[in-house]
């Protein structure tokens, strides 16, 4: 059974058949997929005019029904569906530290898995690999007591590699993407890398003789599929420890980062826009002064090509006296903060 995006957009009624699955809008953030049950033609497009694909979105029901033309697809989740399985595939884990140049000094992205349920070698998840690298995290558990959880990153410091990468680039408040996935969902190359694949479909077509034997000279997995996933974001908040064996990062979520605050806003009466600013974008020749009154171009007292006595409320009323009264003003301020005049 493959997995697979239909991108063929604005297309005419499509045929399919029993155990096709396509997904729901990728757009859309889930990971929603509809099976065939009962093979038959789709409608067109026209159907579905609003969305991009010729497939159901998102949401619907897990194990709900529906039917396009003379198809009848059925909705189910992949991850919960291979997770409630006799014999599961493998969980795999991926990570990814996402650096950035506003933040840590450089624009990159670092891939790893951890190497456990015996996978040593490299991993290909959604076109990106995911390297064995030496670390140990631990620390994801939830609990119902009201506190969030902060996990540890430990990574092997061979050589001292990971204190001389801190030395050049600061890694606090660096993105790290926690990914989830069973191993039949990762890239196909994984399997095989001598040889193409096929789809269940096409298996006859496979067969090649040896010494007059018929054998299947390919390895299949045609259930690839890099949107049935998990992902957590947590950040870098600390250096918890470092020595010659290890490096050790305290992991948080960005809520609970240190020096961040919230609200980001404050919920105040006045506009924290800085006038004529980007935000405020008021780029009139006329001027006001601090109460809304225009000012006469006798009265303008200019310095440096500035006039210095063009000052904004940061009221509504500031906003409605430059911009008239509109139903949409760039005000930054909360109305409802406090009756204003």
């Amino acid at each position: 059974m493959a997995y697979r995006y239909d991108l063929h957009k604005w297309e005419a009624a499509r045929a399919y058949e029993f155990g096709d699955v396509v997904r729901a809008n990728p757009n859309r953030g889930n990971t929603l997929a509809f099976k065939c049950i009962v093979a038959g033609t789709t409608d067109t497009l026209d159907t579905y005019s609003e969305f991009e694909y010729d497939e159901p979105a998102f949401p619907f029901k897990i194990t709900q029904t529906l039917v396009d033309g003379t198809c009848t697809w059925e909705a189910f989740e992949p991850l919960a569906e291979e997770l409630l399985r006799l014999a599961p595939t493998a969980v795999i884990d991926l990570f990814e530290i996402v650096l950035t140049t506003a933040v840590n000094g450089i624009d990159s992205t670092i891939r790893y898995h951890s190497g456990k349920n015996g996978l040593t070698e490299e991993i290909k998840f959604d076109g990106n690999a995911y390297p064995a690298v030496p670390v140990e995290i631990d620390g994801f558990e939830f609990s119902s007591n009201g506190t969030l959880p902060r996990p540890t990153l430990r990574v092997a410091n061979v050589n001292n590699a990971i204190t001389a990468l801190i030395l050049l680039y600061n890694p606090l408040a660096a993105k790290v993407r926690r990914i989830r996935t069973f191993a039949k969902f990762i890239d196909t190359v994984n399997f095989n890398q001598q040889v193409p694949f096929a789809p269940e479909n096409d298996i006859e077509d496979t067969l090649t003789a040896q010494n007059n034997d018929p054998l299947i000279a390919q390895t299949f997995n045609d259930t690839s599929d890099p949107n049935a996933k998990m992902v957590e974001t947590w950040y870098i908040d600390r250096v918890s420890a470092e020595n010659p064996q290890f490096v050790e990062f305290e992991l948080s979520p960005k809520i609970d980062l240190i020096n961040v605050g919230l609200p980001r806003r404050t919920i105040e009466e006045f506009c924290p826009w800085k006038y004529r600013g980007a935000e405020c974008g008021y780029k009139g020749r006329t001027c006001f002064t601090v109460n809304d009154s225009i000012i006469q171009n006798a009265d303008k007292i200019v310095v440096n090509g500035v006039v210095t006595n063009d000052i904004c409320g940061k009221r509504v009323s500031s906003c409605q006296a430059r911009f008239g009264r509109a139903d949409t003003l760039p005000f930054g301020g909360f109305y409802g903060a406090r009756l204003q005049a």
